[in-house]
């Protein structure tokens, strides 16, 4: 639920690599923020 939240804002450089992996594991798990990390951003 959370995974395309977090992803649109990265891709959108609204949050940085470090609030990324701030949200894991509460709202995401480690592989989640790996491939959200490397999605290119805009």
């Amino acid at each position: 639920m959370f995974y395309a939240f977090i992803l649109n804002l990265w891709v959108m450089k609204k949050i940085t690599e470090a609030q990324v992996r701030a949200y894991v594991p509460v709202y995401i798990t480690s592989e989640e923020a790996e491939m959200i990390l490397a999605t290119p951003q805009k």
